[in-house]
């Protein structure tokens, strides 16, 4: 029984396990550089937090709306600006 093909074959759960813990497991298990990059790749994208998304509210678009109407230029900037103060 080749350990490393089965390891390979399932994907591990790396959510919230540790990053030393997790170096571990991939320096025992990977046979070449290219499994260990992606391995660490795994174990990054499933420990990197996301942030939810942000919009806008509808009072929100209907300000912004009123206060550039006549301006499809000036809204688009107002509402990029507004996503972008809400979202970073």
């Amino acid at each position: 029984m080749d350990i490393k093909k089965d390891w390979m074959d399932t994907k591990q759960d790396w959510k919230g396990l540790d990053g030393a813990i997790a170096w571990h497991l991939i320096e025992r298990q990977a046979e070449n550089w290219n499994q260990v990059g992606e391995m660490m790749n795994e174990w990054l994208k499933a420990n990197t937090p996301t942030k939810e998304w942000v919009g806008l509210t509808n009072n929100e678009l209907v300000d912004l709306t009123i206060k550039n109407a006549g301006f499809p230029i000036l809204l688009a900037q107002a509402i990029e600006a507004k996503l972008k103060k809400k979202n970073h």
